[in-house]
């Protein structure tokens, strides 16, 4: 009788363990969030710091670059006897001082200044994709180890189950109550062996993750993030997106679409390009013009052997090179730059083009992640959790198989598991997706994320 009532006892207090864990929540506040994460990746990033060096130094150069050339500056004796080298022995013999000046072809400064500041405008947009992507990769790794971090807290909670149905069912055994096997002792101790072996793979998962996440951040952050790890982790929430948004996607019209990347920094950065293209065409056209330059110079007669003065003479002339012999040349230079600058509007089209198949793909998988979502939290999580109820009822009552208890709380585990799963992925794809329709920047406001 002893025995009996001990066994009604387990099986009541596990009953009860059961829908005690299974109401605990998987996640509590955190020490350190994805987004203190992402801004100290940020931060810390070092092209972002060399790309700005970059801008700074292609700023200095246009800063220069439209400025004459420095003038030259002439100096010689003239006509010196041979045979006596005295100065004032012969009238043509002359001490010159001469300057002379070139200028540039056309406008070719101007736009050569211009072309520097389209290529420096480039930096900007460049660096705020930079900061878009670290979002996305940053809090991509994040979540690796969230859903690593869930599943360990999962398997961990049911494990304490596996160990009470373990214990159970050799004491069941031992006494021989009910219909109890060696089969189900040994099944038993076998499904925790796996599960064992399951966390240790999860763990591995968790390590690699965070291994990885701190390649991203600094010392301090990295041992912020291992106390946060050490703990329970939430997965962030997200925004929803707005109507607007969300019916351009669902009707897939490229149309609004292509308008809102309008504003995205990448596309900004290959417009910049663009316009710097279109300016270097401009430049070679410049070389059709001819160059310019004057000289002036000062000659300075001595005195002849019987003292009288001599007149000293004063020059002034231009110069002018005439591109006759060069045209192939520069017809050769236009068309390069021509190409190119086609070849730079090509792969802006190509760009947009791609964004725009990822945003619907994207979009595709939110959904399907959402309908599996809603499905496992609506019919398939409760119907495995009323046929764990219902073979460990019939067990208990040893109307049902040991077997069936433990395929029931695995297959219960698993979809637990594979809610978590659904949950990040559907995650990683919102944050994708924030990389297109949330990482844009004002075309009024160079520079400016938002």
């Amino acid at each position: 009788m002893q025995q009996t009532n001990k066994f009604h006892y387990s099986w009541s207090s596990l009953r009860m363990f059961v829908v005690l864990m299974s109401t605990l929540p998987l996640s509590v506040l955190a020490g350190i969030t994805m987004q203190d994460a992402v801004k100290i990746a940020i931060q810390q990033d070092p092209w972002l710091a060399g790309n700005q060096l970059q801008e700074q130094a292609l700023r200095a150069a246009s800063e220069g670059v439209n400025n004459l050339p420095d003038p030259k500056l002439s100096m010689g004796l003239l006509n010196l006897p041979s045979d006596g080298f005295a100065f004032d022995q012969e009238p043509m013999t002359q001490f010159k001082v001469g300057v002379a000046q070139l200028f540039p072809r056309g406008d070719s400064l101007a736009i050569k200044q211009q072309l520097l500041n389209y290529q420096a405008d480039q930096h900007p947009y460049q660096r705020e994709d930079r900061k878009a992507k670290i979002q996305v990769t940053v809090s991509q790794l994040w979540l690796n180890a969230i859903k690593a971090d869930q599943t360990i807290r999962l398997i961990e909670r049911d494990r304490v189950l596996f160990e009470q149905l373990v214990d159970i069912v050799k004491a069941n055994y031992s006494s021989a109550q009910g219909n109890t096997r060696q089969q189900d002792v040994i099944s038993a101790q076998l499904e925790l062996a796996r599960l064992d072996d399951r966390l240790t793979t999860v763990n591995s998962q968790r390590d690699i993750a965070l291994t990885n996440l701190s390649e991203w951040l600094t010392p301090s952050a990295q041992l912020a993030v291992s106390e946060t790890f050490s703990g329970t982790t939430p997965v962030p929430t997200f925004p929803e997106l707005s109507d607007e948004i969300k019916g351009l996607l669902q009707r897939a019209d490229n149309t609004g679409l292509s308008q809102l990347l309008t504003h995205h920094p990448a596309l900004l950065a290959i417009e910049q390009s663009a316009k710097a293209g279109d300016t270097a065409v401009n430049l070679a056209k410049q070389k059709y013009k001819p160059q310019w330059g004057v000289n002036a110079s000062y000659a300075y007669r001595d005195d002849d052997q019987l003292g009288q003065s001599r007149a000293d003479f004063f020059s002034i002339g231009i110069t002018v090179d005439v591109p006759i012999f060069g045209y192939a040349q520069q017809d050769s230079e236009v068309a390069v730059s021509r190409l190119t600058a086609q070849a730079i509007e090509t792969d802006k089209r190509l760009l947009q083009q791609r964004m725009l198949a990822q945003m619907l793909n994207l979009y595709q998988q939110e959904t399907r992640f959402g309908q599996r979502e809603a499905g496992f939290l609506s019919a398939i999580l409760p119907q495995i959790q009323e046929q764990a109820d219902a073979s460990l009822s019939a067990y208990t009552t040893d109307d049902g198989d040991f077997s069936e208890v433990m395929r029931a709380r695995i297959s219960q585990l698993s979809a637990q598991i594979d809610l978590i799963d659904i949950q990040i992925e559907k995650c990683k794809i919102r944050i994708q997706l924030g990389y297109f329709l949330e990482g844009h920047t004002d075309s009024n406001n160079k520079g400016e994320y938002r």
